[in-house]
């Protein structure tokens, strides 16, 4: 067999190679966006609940944020949060969450950066919000 032939085809194929890359890598930039907007909606829950000292519907959405992508980063704390005992706990583990959150967010746009230099005992902490006048 002449041994060209092998060599031009292994030549398609890698020069091919690239734009099969950024084809995969287009795709894989839609699944990463919409993970990362379920994440934020179930954020958007877990803030809004603990705003109105409701546990339960933190937790719960907490919960589903774990249950939606156990990899994303922030899965650990909202699960935190889902398995939290009280609100002051929940609070805690929601800082952690924040933390996770707001590169995401920034990266994808639809939320706003607030910050309460009061928040955590007088250390100050940044949290998300849908828009900027909450």
């Amino acid at each position: 067999m002449n041994p060209i032939i092998p060599l031009s085809i292994a030549a398609l194929v890698f020069s091919a190679a690239p734009s099969l890359a950024e084809e995969g890598h287009d795709h894989h930039g839609a699944t990463h966006e919409a993970h990362a907007e379920h994440m934020l909606e179930g954020y958007a829950v877990v803030a809004e609940a603990l705003y109105k000292d409701d546990l339960a519907t933190a937790k719960k959405a907490a919960a589903g944020m774990v249950k939606h992508d156990k990899d994303s980063a922030m899965a650990a704390p909202a699960k935190a949060i889902s398995e939290s005992n009280d609100l002051a706990e929940a609070r805690t583990h929601f800082k952690e969450l924040s933390d996770v959150a707001i590169p995401v967010a920034k990266e994808e746009k639809t939320m706003h950066v607030a910050h309460c230099p009061m928040a955590m005992g007088g250390k100050g902490a940044d949290w998300l919000q849908k828009s900027a006048d909450e």
